[in-house]
């Protein structure tokens, strides 16, 4: 095993590669194997269990059977003993290069790519799609998280400066327009993006039924971030509010 210079399944022997009986009839059995089936982890792990190397010290691995399943010279090159058919070594060259089927991803897994702070699961995407469909089914836990109140100055000013507009006459109508723009303004300054957000989700709640797989818009229009650890995920919802699951 001193000599792995040469691929395996040879060695040398008085200036010449021959074969080596042992590595041969691995080689043999690796070929065999991966045309029945055989993924190259599963070669691995049975290759592990027997006691013949790929070299000294070294546990087996992947790319030391993806080596022997690309090397040609097993089928006989110039100064090697041939150890396969040229035909089993086509066919496991074919099933190697053949490019597996392009996974699909969902919409949705597009949103919860951009949203979570981790690989994507299935795991994962099933507990987000449990998170949201307790939501659904249970809308008065939307709750807008604690914040500093709105000053009411602004709007109560407006206000009375648009009652004082309203008692004079004429009424000046530019002016009493303006001023209601404004105080509309103001009040929906009072009422928080947060607040307004918290409705805005309620309202797609309402209106959706418990999802069988998870849905892109409804994903998109509630949740701003997901957080997973190993043993919770967290979602935070567009209106601030925290929603957390065991994984």
């Amino acid at each position: 095993m001193g000599n792995r210079k040469q691929p395996f399944g040879y060695c040398m022997q008085f200036g010449e590669v021959v074969e080596n009986p042992p590595e041969a009839e691995l080689v043999q059995r690796i070929f065999e194997k991966y045309l029945l089936g055989a993924s190259l982890q599963a070669l691995t792990d049975a290759l592990r269990e027997q006691e013949i190397p790929y070299e000294a010290g070294k546990l087996w691995n992947k790319n030391m059977v993806a080596r022997i399943l690309g090397d040609r010279r097993y089928c006989g090159q110039p100064g090697y003993p041939k150890l396969i058919d040229t035909e089993v070594f086509e066919a496991a060259t074919e099933k190697r290069t053949v490019k597996a089927p392009k996974i699909q991803i969902s919409e949705a897994q597009k949103v919860l790519r951009r949203l979570c702070d981790t690989t994507v699961t299935d795991t994962i995407q099933e507990q987000v799609r449990q998170a949201l469909n307790h939501l659904i089914d249970h809308p008065q836990l939307l709750q807008t998280p604690a914040q500093t109140p709105a000053h009411p100055e602004e709007a109560n000013r407006i206000q009375q400066s648009l009652d004082d507009a309203m008692a004079q006459q004429p009424i000046d109508e530019p002016y009493a327009r303006s001023l209601i723009m404004a105080l509309a303004a103001a009040q929906y300054a009072q009422i928080g993006a947060q607040d307004y957000e918290t409705e805005h989700i309620r309202y797609l709640l309402y209106q959706a039924a418990p999802m069988e797989e998870l849905d892109a818009a409804l994903l998109r229009e509630t949740v701003a971030a997901i957080h997973v650890t190993k043993s919770a995920m967290e979602l935070r919802l567009k209106n601030g509010q925290m929603i957390q699951r065991e994984v």
